[in-house]
């Protein structure tokens, strides 16, 4: 109800007032026509000699002598044109009269006095009335433009968002085919994997000796490993993303040396087995207090533990650094150092990306499930903070994760 009054109030007001303007104008037009109409029939001419005697009236009456009127006595003075307003003797009401001498005559004019200010009332009022029009006309004007301009606005700002949901809906589903079409495939190759050696076992149980079994048992248990390890991930990645949605995550004060340091010595007996020196290292000059940030332990501990385990499975280094330090703008940045061989300059924007494999034989052969990175991201984002690599091939790469 009251957008509908604030739409069509303001034009209707307007109407009204131009409507009244109008008839106002016609009604003062009519009657400045009248008091001109009126003028040139009461409008009296007079010549008088320079005695004052009344030598012709366009009234056609006989009028005694003027020599004692005020606009007939000033002219005489000095010769010069003269108009006054005053009672006139004869006819006993206002007049407006008009000397000026003409040869040895005065000529003069009379006007009623009323009817020139009348006239110069309506003429006053038509003006105004006249203003009001076009001041209405320019308010009324002004109002539609901009009436028109916010409608062409909005419509801009209806087609702009409709065209942005088009292309998130365009985009989420592109998404949405390319994570089934990835998962399908990633869960393809565990499967088969397994179902294979069921099929081994349930065929040909007879004829396979204990160390086909245990070769087959493998099979069974890396495949399980693997396809649990991508479930539970794609789990993780649904979970990050409705807690980025909701802001459901909760965090408390925690110590980021603290959990950086258990990520590492989880990592120590992997570190080990593959014959990498995997070392933590904390910014000197400052205590381990100083890293005290509000966040979830648990998710903080799964994405360095992923940069660590990216770092052991795919940069080929021997040596590995993992960072903690303060960077100038109060944020914690937690570093993942490698001398590996690097990751192709192409290759390092669409690293966060799920799925994504920069060797894809390679990464399938070490493990993973291309999920590690991007749970990374989220985790990150989640938390505020962003993480990004920097790599040059043949010389290494260092993952850092601000928060």
């Amino acid at each position: 109800m009251k957008r509908t009054l604030g739409v069509f109030l303001p034009p209707a007001l307007v109407l009204v007032g131009l409507t009244l303007c109008c008839i106002l104008l016609g009604n003062q037009t009519a009657r400045f026509r009248a008091s001109v109409e009126n003028i040139a029939e009461d409008v009296r001419v007079s010549l008088i000699d320079m005695d004052g005697k009344v030598v012709y009236d366009s009234s056609g009456q006989d009028l005694p002598n003027h020599s004692d009127r005020a606009e007939f006595e000033a002219v005489l003075n000095d010769g010069k044109a003269r108009s006054v307003v005053r009672e006139s003797e004869t006819l006993h009401m206002a007049m407006f009269y008009h000397a000026r001498r003409v040869g040895n005559y005065v000529l003069r004019i009379a006007v009623p006095y009323q009817a020139v200010t009348d006239a110069k009332i309506y003429a006053q009022r038509g003006l105004l009335a006249a203003i009001g029009i076009g001041a209405l006309i320019v308010l009324a004007l002004f109002f539609f433009t901009r009436r028109y301009e916010q409608r062409l606005a909005r419509l801009a700002a209806e087609r702009d968002l409709k065209d942005k949901l088009l292309a998130e809906m365009r985009k989420l589903e592109s998404f949405r085919r390319d994570f089934i079409a990835n998962v399908s495939h990633e869960v393809k190759t565990p499967v088969t994997g397994i179902l294979g050696a069921v099929e081994i076992l349930a065929d040909g149980s007879s004829a396979l000796d204990a160390h086909d079994r245990e070769d087959l048992q493998k099979v069974l248990k890396d495949q399980s490993v693997r396809l649990n390890a991508l479930v539970e991930d794609i789990l993780a990645l649904a979970r990050l993303e409705k807690a980025e949605s909701n802001h459901a995550a909760e965090f408390v004060p925690c110590n980021l040396a603290d959990i950086v340091q258990t990520a590492v010595n989880l990592a120590l007996p992997q570190a080990a087995k593959a014959g990498v020196n995997l070392v933590f290292s904390l910014n000197s000059g400052l205590k381990p207090q100083t890293f005290t940030r509000p966040c979830d332990s648990r998710l903080i501990e799964s994405a360095v533990s992923n940069l660590i385990q990216n770092a052991l499975r795919y940069s080929g280094s021997k040596d590995i650094e993992v960072k903690l330090e303060s960077a100038p703008d109060g944020k914690a940045v937690i570093s993942v150092c490698d001398h590996g061989i690097g990751i192709p300059t192409d290759c390092q924007p669409r690293l966060f990306e799920r799925f994504y494999r920069v060797d894809k034989d390679r990464s399938r052969t070490l493990g993973g499930t291309g999920l590690g990175l991007a749970i990374v991201k989220h985790i990150a984002q989640l938390h505020g903070g962003e993480v990004t690599v920097t790599s040059t091939p043949g010389n290494g790469s260092v993952f850092t994760l601000s928060l």
